[in-house]
């Protein structure tokens, strides 16, 4: 089947349902929903967003706030990638300061890393921790006295349906799997950002979400939740053009990215029209970190494409809510 005939397929899906049987693509890639939404008249989908507060980031988080048919229940940051709890506390109350809008509850995760871990940049973490484009607002956040990986395992435990969305290095994503397993299999999904699947290696690294922390990617891909990450190389290179929301608008201004990885990311887990996926058993390339490769029969979706037209109309649609 040919990429346009297969985009054709999926976007007669219903939004936010997904469609009900695959249609293959050479033999590997199916138009599928990317996950399931709530149906029209339902309750907003009911999620917690893990990040570590990069510039795409902060207007993915923008995205979600905005959504109608999302309710973000809580945020939780990754210490282990641009910033560290402090620093992001600040960075999140300055972003909900210019969006006057009221925080769920936040909590931060543990900083050490897993073996094999790489640093992010020193200028990217700088760039980060000044705010991309937001001024940061000391002090007006303060932390959850649960760790992160605590409050993500009362919200599953007491939310049905809940999504954990994770935007950065998936520490906090382990350590649910790891220390409450049987809340983490209560999730109804875990839709990251992470990995690559034949995009270039770039100073020995080929995603740094992934390289950030592999030994936590590694257990995310082994636990039994459904699982969908969204690789770097499956997002257009483009600006959010569609996305006039002012915080997030004062975000992509200031910032030169390339491709806006986690907005697309969270686009794509609301508006099934966007991509195609494919389902297979992922492993970890050693020799290249974050480069993700199929290896034999699986249930784990990563998104081999998005269209770039049907991100921007999903963009617009958040940007002219009142």
């Amino acid at each position: 089947m040919k990429l346009a005939t297969a985009m054709a397929l999926l976007a007669s899906c219903t939004m936010l349902a997904g469609c009900a049987t695959p249609a293959d693509l050479d033999g590997e890639v199916a138009a599928v929903g990317l996950t399931l939404g709530p149906a029209p008249g339902q309750d907003p989908m009911p999620v917690v967003v893990d990040t570590d507060l990069g510039a795409d980031d902060l207007v993915a988080i923008t995205f979600l706030l905005r959504h109608p048919h999302v309710h973000v229940h809580a945020i939780t940051i990754t210490a282990t990638g641009f910033v560290g709890c402090d620093t992001g506390l600040d960075v999140l109350g300055g972003l909900f300061s210019a969006l006057d809008a009221s925080p769920p509850p936040v909590a931060c995760g543990r900083s050490n890393p897993g073996p094999g871990a790489r640093s992010f940049p020193a200028a990217w973490k700088a760039a980060a921790a000044a705010g991309s484009g937001i001024t940061p607002d000391a002090g007006a956040l303060t932390a959850s006295p649960e760790p992160a990986a605590q409050l993500i395992a009362g919200l599953a435990r007491n939310t049905q349906g809940l999504v954990l969305v994770a935007l950065g290095p998936l520490t906090n994503v382990a350590d649910v799997a790891t220390q409450h397993p049987q809340d983490y299999a209560s999730l109804a999904a875990v839709h990251a950002m992470a990995g690559s699947v034949s995009g270039p290696v770039v100073d020995g690294v080929a995603e740094w979400n992934a390289a950030a922390d592999p030994a936590a990617l590694e257990t995310v891909l082994g636990a039994h939740t459904p699982l969908t990450l969204v690789p770097e190389d499956a997002v257009p290179q483009a600006n959010p053009d569609a996305l006039q929301v002012p915080a997030a608008h004062a975000v992509v201004a200031a910032s030169e990215l390339p491709a806006w990885w986690d907005l697309a990311t969270v686009a794509a887990l609301v508006a099934p029209q966007t991509g195609l996926a494919q389902s297979a058993r992922w492993v970890l390339e050693p020799t290249a970190p974050g480069r993700l490769v199929p290896d034999g029969d699986g249930s784990v979706r990563v998104v081999r494409s998005l269209d770039q037209a049907a991100l921007e109309a999903e963009y617009g649609r958040v940007s002219a809510r009142g």
